[in-house]
């Protein structure tokens, strides 16, 4: 059992060391413990970052699971080397170590791998082997053993056939539960340049490809989407939607398609059969304008009665004699909601009139005069219901909430929300998901379950949200969709460049992070204390190459609380090689 979990080779536990930083936000502390491995220098090649090992434990049959976050080649010459002795000395001594790390003799050098727990025992007996939370004290000196391919597959990856790439050292795919990890929301973090927006649009392919009952809603502020996912476009029914004015006739619809698109240079060679595939988009009726309301028009709901019938109470100038009545009016109101399951959210209609003339009767029978306040505000909100919602042909974000989550087979998949005015785009993405989350609440159903992808996220939930650039509404409805929207199948991917300047509450609902080069050490801390992995792990971000990622996940995407290190497919090359197909 043992020789079909572990390579042959093993090391030695020398040492353990508890590492305490302050938290990223200076109020306390934090600790980590490392462990010290010494393998032969012969494995160099077999222990890359991300490597997992197995240590005995005080428990017997129990082995702690190490996961490798650096190593350092060392010389038995070296170790004791310091200005204190002489320079020609030194310069001897560093002349004749730097001979021995390409000889074959070993017995002076070696590997320490500088590892921590992963916060997982593997328990083995004589029947199977069993991975399970849990830590027990490694024993210093003891044999530490690297796990085979075979035992790292079953304890990382995922049962499925959902590859995201290959994992980094391991020549291996990376599977993962993707219905697992959009239902507990996703986020991907990583500086400019690192392919936030390629790996975003390689989930959305996958949603696409491997979930049939999911649609995938992106807010897109870059404008590079509809080029990054064109080949789904046109594959899936879909829906290029934009604020701006979509021309009458294909050729015009596709110039203004390629001037207002982020064209990947790697893709440049294929523009001519992108402005095709645009106006065959344009020709199938999949570009929409989206039309929005002027700023400040809205329908009254039942919070916005409630808040005018506070509001009155509240006003100084309100008569004593009708402050009663207007408490009446809250109670009856409550009642109201009650009995027909209306939420605060719903629009007032008028199924409310009948509520409004017993008020108007309590007000007559108090011998209130005609002109009063009370009678004014009724006659108001009477006006208003008289209006009613006007039904027109343009396609509004009543729509596109219906179409998101109409469930027939024909219906569109993919929606690309084109918003280069932030401040606009704000309120749209505010609206849209609060529409949509209010419906699903009214009408619950499984079916279809909706991805949100948000796009440059410190744009939408950022940590200082303000009225008047729109953001306090934006990044309200995104954390209500976080925190509740799970329970209607209401899931999101949000990505961006700047953990510091993101909503801390919205942040902590994520399951799932994808993180690649973060320059500044506050992003990379504040990850680290959330996860519970080491500083050193997430330092090694620093050395991805574009299209690299760390994978960390609670028990989502993957079944086990493991950072995994993995380059990613190239989405662009998917889509040039599918575009040159069609």
């Amino acid at each position: 059992m043992m020789e079909s979990i572990f390579e042959v080779e093993e090391g030695k536990l020398r040492e353990a060391k508890i590492i305490t930083r302050q938290t990223s936000d200076g109020r306390g502390t934090i600790s980590f413990r490392n462990y010290i491995v010494e393998f032969p220098f012969s494995l160099k090649d077999k222990l890359g970052i991300g490597k997992l090992l197995a240590v005995n434990t005080i428990k017997e049959n129990y082995y702690l699971i190490l996961e490798v976050a650096d190593i350092i080649p060392m010389h038995y010459g070296m170790i004791n080397l310091d200005s204190t002795i002489p320079k020609e000395i030194r310069n001897e001594i560093m002349k004749k170590v730097s001979e021995s790390w390409y000889s074959n003799d070993e017995k002076e050098i070696w590997i320490d791998s500088i590892t921590y727990p992963l916060g997982y025992i593997l328990e083995i007996n004589s029947n199977n082997i069993q991975f399970k939370k849990g830590y027990f004290p490694p024993l210093l000196g003891s044999s530490v053993k690297i796990l085979n391919k075979k035992a790292y597959a079953s304890f990382v990856c995922a049962n499925s056939n959902v590859s995201l790439g290959n994992i980094l050292h391991e020549q291996l795919s990376l599977d993962i539960n993707l219905e697992k990890a959009i239902k507990y929301h996703l986020g991907i973090f990583a500086f400019t340049g690192s392919g936030k927006s390629n790996l975003a649009s390689l989930i959305a392919r996958k949603v696409l490809d491997n979930l049939p009952d999911t649609k995938v809603v992106i807010f897109d502020v870059s404008m590079e989407y509809a080029i990054l996912l064109l080949d789904k476009l046109l594959e899936v029914p879909s829906r290029v939607i934009s604020l701006d004015r979509v021309p009458p006739n294909p050729a015009d619809a596709s110039r203004k398609f390629l001037r207002s698109h982020v064209i990947p240079d790697d893709i440049i060679d294929i523009r001519d059969k992108i402005k095709k595939s645009a106006e065959i988009l344009h020709q199938n009726g999949k570009m929409k304008q989206l039309y929005v309301p002027p700023e400040g028009f809205t329908y009254l709901t039942y919070a916005d009665l409630i808040d005018l019938v506070k509001k009155q109470i509240e006003d100084k100038y309100t008569a004593i004699s009708q402050k009663p009545l207007l408490y009446t009016f809250l109670s009856k109101l409550d009642n109201f909601m009650r009995e027909r399951k209306l939420t605060v959210d719903d629009i007032i209609d008028d199924s409310i009139n009948n509520l409004l003339d017993e008020i108007e009767n309590l007000g007559k029978d108090a011998h209130l005069k005609e002109n009063s306040s009370l009678f004014t505000f009724i006659s108001g909100i009477r006006a208003y219901i008289s209006l009613g919602i006007r039904e027109t042909e343009d396609y509004d974000i009543e729509n596109l909430a219906i179409e998101i989550l109409d469930s027939s087979r024909d219906s569109p998949r993919l929606f690309i929300l084109e918003l280069p005015n932030l401040e606009e785009g704000r309120q749209v993405v505010a609206t849209v998901i609060n529409q949509i989350y209010n419906r699903r609440k009214r009408m619950y159903s499984d079916n279809p379950k909706v991805l949100f992808i948000i796009d440059e996220a410190q744009e939408f939930i950022p940590y200082d949200t303000k009225q008047k650039d729109k953001s306090e509404a934006s990044s309200t409805a995104i954390e209500k969709l976080l925190r509740h929207g799970r329970k209607y199948h209401l899931h999101s991917l949000i990505s961006t460049q700047r953990l510091a300047y993101l909503n801390t509450n919205a942040l902590q609902q994520l399951h799932s992070y994808f993180i690649s080069t973060l320059p500044r050490p506050y992003d990379r801390q504040l990850l680290a204390e959330t996860f519970g992995i080491s500083d050193m792990l997430l330092d090694k971000t620093l050395e991805l190459e574009p299209g690299q990622w760390l994978l960390v996940s609670f028990k989502s995407a993957l079944p086990h609380d493991v950072p995994v290190f993995f380059a990613a497919e190239n989405n662009l090359d998917l889509l040039k090689d599918r575009i040159n197909k069609l």
